[in-house]
């Protein structure tokens, strides 16, 4: 475990409510990272589908940037992008989830020891 003052985004769903549980997820990444703390998002389960390519395409929500822009952003900053391993093997080939199958650049496949490890007593955990 790491005594660093770090943050972790964990995101569970996917395209079912249209990016917007997405859209907050990483907004609040990238505000961490802004604010100066080390910032990794987690996806897992539905939230899995965003991390193949082509999955934010076209997807914003009222008021806020273009998912994919948050991304950017967030990549920008140096954070760090964590996807559960098994879970693309399940969630991301449902359907209604069809993708490329192509990871985005910088996403790493983990487990949840890497998660776990990854987390000290200064983390904070926001899941969406």
């Amino acid at each position: 475990m790491t005594n660093e003052q770090n943050a972790m985004v964990v995101l569970t769903t996917g395209k079912q409510d249209r990016g917007t549980r997405a859209t907050l997820a990483l907004s609040w990444a990238c505000s961490t990272l802004a604010l100066g703390r080390k910032t990794s998002v987690f996806l897992t389960m539905d939230g899995t589908v965003w991390a193949m390519e082509g999955a934010m395409n076209g997807i914003q929500v009222d008021g806020f940037e273009p998912l994919a822009s948050y991304l950017e952003q967030f990549r920008a900053l140096g954070g760090q992008v964590l996807v559960c391993a098994p879970c693309t093997q399940y969630y991301c080939s449902m359907n209604g989830n069809k993708t490329n199958g192509h990871l985005l650049d910088g996403a790493e496949l983990v487990g949840l020891a890497t998660v776990v490890s990854s987390l000290g007593p200064n983390s904070v955990v926001v899941t969406f």
